[in-house]
């Protein structure tokens, strides 16, 4: 059941719950309020997209697209949240709508519904200029807080959190839009926070603003809220495990072994080639290797250590994906260049992000659910969540008190978040995302004469 703006305090009685408390559309004749016409507000976040997003689906009998002459140079406010009086979890925006579509008559009735589109005025601006600058001697946060500040003007009232970066840079950005030229920069971006490894530096915008960080910075946050299957009929169940219940979930990517061996998730060769000092050397990715020694979200690795017929796991066959690539490593350390600092760029790291970068983001990636649960204007994309998955194994030694499979059990990053509102419902949709397992995988005997036999192919 639904409340409105116009109920003072009506509290939260079932799971569905919430408080609409705007729909105001700004246009060039003032302020129309759109909630009466709502058929269905959907708001979006995802961290991998830099701004947030949403459309409104309406059915129109007063005539508001021509009596409000929308072009697309209109604004929307909508604010929302569970009950009344909370403004802790409370999801408030102002954005831009930029597009009208689906736009037709209702049979039998002289009312019409479309959908409007709406974004961060940020992406406008993203699509309507462009960066030609150079940064010489900058870090890149020092160069995306400019381009932020500068090149978007950002508003005081949206938090900006900015991570710190590893690396002295001289860039000259090549006629690129403000989104484009930052992502460009976060595939060179390394996080100087302590333990940190790689190159996953990530920008995006949720509900409580931009954000450039690091995944394994977002790894190491406290746990927003631990989630459960509902169940019926169970014994010692709270009214509370309802309202944080999961209504429906469906798995995205389970596991993919074929993807992640083609991509380098598990193992890649980078060849760096110095044509200046004219030497080249090998630079390996092992997913051991980086497992052992990054921050992850579990405690243990999503692959075991099965040994293919030549006797190599997954993370040891470093030539699944080759890449060639020039580097200026070292050149300060040699005296006839060092001692003509402008004769030579900055270190670029190639080293550091050509390989580790797609492995880290498609780890991250590998394990991906989609979870409904009742609307929570809470929980943001880039969270820690907790999710309880039920075994469904008959003789899990906890079955009668309902246990948990271990390995999809655990914590999950809050890749996106989707909130759909209706007049009598408001779910919000997250997928989750996860680089670990909360269980160790077993590895089998490589030298038992059945599974040699497996290996090689042999019935």
């Amino acid at each position: 059941m639904a409340t409105t703006s116009n109920i003072r305090n009506p509290g939260i009685v079932y799971p569905g719950d919430y408080t609409l408390k705007k729909i105001a559309l700004l246009h060039v004749g003032g302020v129309l309020d759109l909630t009466s016409v709502m058929v269905e507000l959907s708001y979006f976040e995802d961290i991998f997209s830099p701004v947030v997003s949403g459309n409104l689906v309406l059915t129109d009998a007063l005539g508001i697209i021509e009596k409000c002459q929308l072009s697309g140079n209109e604004y929307i406010q909508i604010t929302f949240t569970k009950a009344s009086d909370s403004r802790a979890f409370e999801v408030n925006f102002l954005m831009r709508v930029y597009k009208i579509s689906d736009r037709q008559l209702i049979s039998n009735t002289t009312a019409e519904g479309y959908i409007l589109h709406f974004c961060s005025e940020e992406m406008i601006l993203s699509e309507q200029y462009k960066i030609s600058k150079s940064y010489k001697n900058k870090t890149i946060t020092d160069i995306i807080a400019d381009i932020v500040q500068t090149y978007l003007q950002v508003p005081p009232n949206k938090v900006v959190v900015i991570e710190n970066t590893q690396g002295i840079y001289s860039f000259i950005i090549p006629n690129l839009k403000p989104f484009e030229a930052i992502n460009w920069l976060s595939n060179y971006a390394r996080s100087s926070s302590p333990g940190n490894t790689g190159a996953d530096m990530i920008f995006f915008e949720n509900n409580l603003g931009f954000r450039f960080a690091s995944l394994q910075t977002l790894f190491k946050q406290n746990i927003y809220r631990s989630y459960t299957p509902q169940l019926v009929n169970v014994e010692g169940q709270t009214p509370s495990d309802e309202f944080f219940a999961v209504l429906q979930y469906d798995f995205v990517n389970a596991f993919d072994m074929l993807e992640g061996i083609s991509v380098g998730a598990f193992a890649s060769r980078l060849i760096t080639v110095d044509p200046l000092l004219q030497k080249f050397e090998k630079n390996d990715f092992n997913y051991s290797d980086y497992f052992s020694r990054s921050p992850t979200l579990n405690d243990f690795p999503i692959i075991n250590s099965t040994e293919n017929r030549f006797g190599e796991t997954a993370y040891q066959t470093s030539e699944a994906v080759l890449k060639v690539a020039y580097t200026n490593k070292g050149h300060k350390d040699v005296p006839y260049i060092g001692n003509k600092p402008d004769s030579y760029a900055k270190d670029f790291f190639v080293e550091n992000h050509i390989s580790n970068r797609p492995a880290q983001l498609a780890l991250a990636n590998y394990n991906k659910l989609k979870l409904l649960i009742n609307g929570d204007p809470g929980v943001v994309a880039g969270m820690l969540i907790n999710f309880n998955l039920l075994s469904m194994d008959p003789s899990h030694p906890d079955r009668t008190t309902k246990g948990l499979d271990g390995y999809y059990s655990g914590k999950y990053l809050v890749s996106a978040v989707k909130h759909t509102i209706r007049p009598s419902s408001y779910n919000t949709t997250l997928e989750i995302i996860a680089d670990s397992s909360d269980e160790l995988y077993l590895t089998p005997d490589n030298n038992s004469p059945t599974w040699k036999r497996a290996v090689q192919g042999l019935l």
